[in-house]
């Protein structure tokens, strides 16, 4: 009998081992495919970042070469041509070690100065360097944008040069190019940062010698990722650290000398357990052989009592446990473990009993996070919950004195405090909470800044009841938030005023249409170059049966907010549309009709059949119609679709205030853009504010760059207009011209001569030829 119970415990130990062996095996091949997938993370992140970094520094040689080609450099003198490479340099802020223009091949403009004295007047064509003259040649015969290196630069740097040959009416003109340091282009992109890196890397060109790192990487089967440029592309290739692999193979020996001697103890002590047990056995079958069957039936009966009393303890904790569980729930917030809005309703009731008994006082602050909807929307809820928790750790450690913490949803909290009548001590928490705030938030290697905006409100004066102190302390945080952000706002009667006259005029317009208060008026778009009107925006006013003309500015965000905006940018669309059909009814050139677009319309599944429905019940052809899209959100790639839909069907595009919110190179190589429509902010300061005018100019040579139409609105002077024609902005909008009027008015004005405000073109053409 003992042979077979040893037999046993040999069985399972062996079989304890084997499974132990297999499991660490799995354990060993997992740890070995993370260090993999790290590893080619880690490469692919580099290459990514490389590869950002040497198109962000050879992107510069788009606007330089746009520059350049406008009109190769003529009526211009050095000193502008300098200024505008160094607006170019300083605004790029990377690892651009130069920009150069050499008309003829002979190095004459150069920036910075400093550190490339040695090649100004130098000849590209006659450049003794072999690897250069191979590659201007090459340049010369594909005449496109050609890199060259890393080699040894005439100024004794380690570098890339981007060469690019312009040519004027057929031609050779000269070169543009742009020079980057090689060790600065590296540390930008983060390559040669090893503080946290895992692998041993190389770069090189296919079939030379690595520029960076040990070249004999190459041969040892790495993974290899690659650098795309122009012409030519790099092949950068890693393996692991020989530490990483080591580490593994510790881990490993570790716990597998563990569990081992772990199962030694086991065994040995279940060899011990099992010879007293023998000892004991033989002792207590001698003593209780007569007791067992006296006992047998006793002892039945008392296991069932006990196994009955066990059930009933369990079934006791279980209950217990359910409901403190549930209750906990229902006072709390499952994210952040804070009291919920259940309780901070339920504290705000007895606080205010308690000031009713004690004649005291108390307020109440209600905030949310500014523009959180973004971090969502961008980075998605996952990244959005740990910046809430991260909020309210900050806020649980930060040392402020209150009552009571809770979270209402979202992004949404409040707190009480109690024994507060000065307004001062409040003002003073609610500047120490949003100073709590400013420090960046790092999450998932990404840095946020979170503010917030609060609404306070004080009992009694505020209100005597907790849902009417709710409800304006939630008034005074729109208010706050509508006036900047990050910022505290006392309520006061004037604010629930004012909100209801918001709900009151939100209920207006909701009825604008069926009441006939909403109108079209068109404002003319003039073509100096012609002398004649060109196309007529179509604008949106309200007539409010009270209280008269309301501001845009006023009832489009409310239509907005609302939702009401799709409906009437439907109406606005159709009478746009029958008006323009009856206009080339009864003129020989047709013009363009210009409508605005909100992006809430784009949101619409069905609003470009909804265009495409319009254009044919009022027979419009589509190369007529042009949507103009405010660039003040950053799109989505489905509203993008939708515009690129109404592409299709013919319609143009334009942005609308162009350069004052989310306007970039990228986003209008992402955007099916026809017209770029300059902002009135930079028109108004062409007289007066140098950076205005150099603004104008740069995003008239983008638009020449990506063979775009300009337009500017808001022209109220002759100043104004002259000097965007004089540089390059044939259509002009606005008071100098036309203002916005209604449609018989605007068939008249389309009759009108123009030539007496176009009285400019003559004096501008004066001054040039003297």
């Amino acid at each position: 009998m003992k042979t077979i119970q040893y037999m046993i415990i040999a069985l399972i130990f062996a079989l304890l081992v084997s499974s132990s062996e297999f499991v660490l095996e799995k354990y060993k091949k997992s740890l070995l495919h993370e260090l993999t997938v790290t590893e080619e993370s880690q490469l692919s992140s580099k290459a990514l970042a490389l590869q950002s970094v040497i198109d962000r520094n050879f992107n510069l040689m788009v606007s330089l070469e746009a520059y350049v080609s406008a009109n190769y450099l003529q009526n211009k003198d050095e000193q502008e041509v300098v200024t505008y490479i160094a607006f170019l340099y300083l605004g790029a802020q990377a690892s651009t070690l130069n920009l150069i223009i050499a008309p003829k091949g002979v190095v004459k403009y150069v920036y910075p100065v400093k550190g490339n004295e040695s090649i100004l007047g130098w000849d590209l064509l006659n450049d003794p360097r072999e690897n250069v003259q191979q590659q201007i040649a090459h340049a010369l015969q594909t005449k496109s944008m050609t890199i060259n290196g890393p080699f040894q630069l005439l100024q004794g740097n380690n570098g890339l040069v981007a060469r690019k040959p312009l040519y004027h009416d057929g031609a050779f003109w000269g070169f543009v190019s742009v020079g980057v340091d090689m060790d600065r282009l590296l540390n930008e992109a983060g390559v040669k940062d090893k503080a946290e890196d895992i692998l041993d890397m190389a770069i090189r060109s296919p079939g030379q010698p690595a520029f960076y790192g040990d070249d004999a990487i190459f041969q040892k089967n790495p993974m290899l990722s690659y650098i795309q440029l122009s012409d030519n592309k790099w092949e950068l290739a890693a393996l692991p650290h020989a530490s990483s692999i080591q580490s593994i193979g510790q881990q490993i020996g570790f716990i597998r000398s563990s569990y081992i001697s772990v199962l030694l103890l086991g065994l040995l002590f279940i060899l011990y357990i099992s010879r007293q047990r023998d000892k004991l056995s033989r002792a207590v079958n001698d003593r209780t052989k007569e007791l067992r069957l006296a006992n047998e039936g006793l002892t039945s009966m008392n296991d069932k009592l006990l196994a009955g009393q066990q059930e009933l303890y369990n079934s006791n904790k279980r209950l217990q446990e359910s409901e403190q569980l549930l209750s906990y729930m229902a006072y709390h917030d499952v994210l952040t473990n804070l009291h919920n809005r259940a309780h901070f309703q339920m504290m705000l009731k007895e606080q205010i009993e308690w000031c009713q008994i004690h004649h005291t006082s108390l307020a109440v602050l209600f905030f949310d996070l500014d523009n959180f909807k973004m971090v969502n929307d961008s980075h998605g809820h996952d990244m959005g919950d740990l910046m809430l928790m991260e909020v309210v750790d900050r806020i649980q450690h930060s040392g402020l004195t209150y009552h009571t913490f809770s979270r209402f949803g979202g992004d949404e909290f409040a707190i009480l405090l109690d024994n507060c009548s000065d307004e001062s001590d409040i003002q003073l928490f609610c500047e120490q909470l949003l100073d709590v705030l400013k420090p960046p938030c790092l999450l998932a290697n990404r840095a946020f800044f979170i503010s917030a905006s609060i609404g306070i409100v004080l009992y009694p004066n505020g209100g005597m009841t907790w849902e009417t102190l709710l409800k304006n302390a939630d008034i005074a945080m729109y208010i706050a938030k509508k006036e900047s952000g990050s910022s505290y706002s006392f309520f006061n009667q004037q604010m629930a005023m004012n909100s209801l006259s918001k709900l009151e005029m939100g209920n207006h317009l909701r009825q604008s249409l069926e009441r006939g208060e909403l109108e079209i008026v068109y404002q003319p778009q003039v073509d100096c170059h012609l002398g004649q009107i060109v196309g007529v925006e179509a604008l949106l006013r309200w007539n409010h049966t009270t209280k008269g003309y309301i501001s845009p500015s006023e009832f489009i965000p409310l239509a907005e907010e609302i939702g009401t905006i799709v409906e009437i940018g439907e109406w606005v669309l159709r009478g746009a549309c029958l008006q323009m059909k009856s206009w080339h009814c009864q003129m020989e050139a047709p013009l363009t009709m210009s409508v605005n677009l909100s992006v809430k319309q784009l949101n619409d599944e069905r609003f470009v059949d909804k265009v495409s429905q319009i254009l044919e019940e009022t027979g419009l052809e589509a190369k007529y119609l042009e949507m103009e899209i405010t660039e003040n959100v950053a799109m989505k790639d489905e509203q993008l679709d939708a515009l690129r839909c109404l592409r299709q069907l013919g319609l143009a595009i334009s942005v609308d205030d162009f350069g004052t919110h989310y306007s970039s190179l990228s986003y209008l190589k992402r955007f099916p853009v026809t017209k770029i429509k300059l902002d009135q902010s930079f028109v108004r300061g062409v007289q007066t504010d140098d950076k205005d005018r150099a603004m104008i100019r740069a995003i008239i040579s983008v638009a020449t760059s990506f063979q775009l139409h300009i337009i500017a609105e808001g022209v109220e002077t002759e100043e104004q207009a002259s000097f965007l024609v004089a540089n390059g902005c044939n259509h002009i909008q606005g008071y100098y011209f036309f203002r916005p009027m209604n449609a018989e008015q605007t068939f008249a004005a389309i009759q009108e001569n123009l030539q007496p405000k176009l009285g400019f073109l003559v004096a501008d053409a004066k001054d040039f030829s003297i």
